[in-house]
């Protein structure tokens, strides 16, 4: 069963599960040669720790979670 891909954009914050914990912000989107679609994330708590992922990765709930903008 596919899970539907939940609307991305800049400023969106995710939790990431398991290692290397933390909280991570949007700060762009890009789809690459193939049509895939990555997102440049910031951490929340060092903003000069940077990393790109797959959309998909953000998708996956034992991966990353939504942040409400609550906290």
């Amino acid at each position: 069963m596919r899970r539907r891909r939940r609307e991305l954009a800049e400023g969106q914050r995710f939790r990431k599960l398991g290692a290397g914990t933390g909280v991570w912000e949007v700060i762009g989107l890009r789809k690459d040669e193939g049509g895939a679609l990555h997102v440049r994330l910031r951490r929340v708590d060092d903003p000069k720790t940077l990393k790109t992922l797959a959309a998909a990765v953000l998708d996956d709930p034992r991966q990353f979670v939504a942040v409400d903008e609550g906290g």
